[in-house]
């Protein structure tokens, strides 16, 4: 994965906290996966939690528009909405979020 100048690792040492004073050239980007500005991974009192798995996620533009529209949603209806893409993952044998979580 990379997005723009920002490798892989990068991402897992500012997740990990090992890069604890990432620089613009680190940020940018990775706000810029998420489609938020800088200033909202930087202004945070506290590390968002981020992971791999999503940040490849969001590189994906369908992933990225999929996430804005259940956004605007209310929560019972993201529940729905969450509810049905399980179904499907569970009709291709996707492995189960416990299954996952172990990984």
């Amino acid at each position: 994965m990379s997005a723009g100048d920002l490798t892989e690792e990068e991402v897992e040492g500012i997740r990990r906290g090992k890069i604890a004073d990432p620089t613009v050239g680190q940020v940018a980007p990775l706000a810029a996966v998420f489609g938020v500005e800088p200033s909202y991974l930087i202004d945070r009192k506290e590390q968002p939690s981020l992971d791999t798995e999503l940040i490849e996620g969001l590189s994906d533009e369908t992933t990225r528009e999929i996430t804005r529209q259940a956004l605007r949603l209310p929560e019972r209806e993201r529940e729905i909405v969450l509810g049905t893409v399980r179904q499907v993952g569970d009709q291709r044998g996707d492995p189960s979020r416990e299954e996952l979580s172990r990984k």
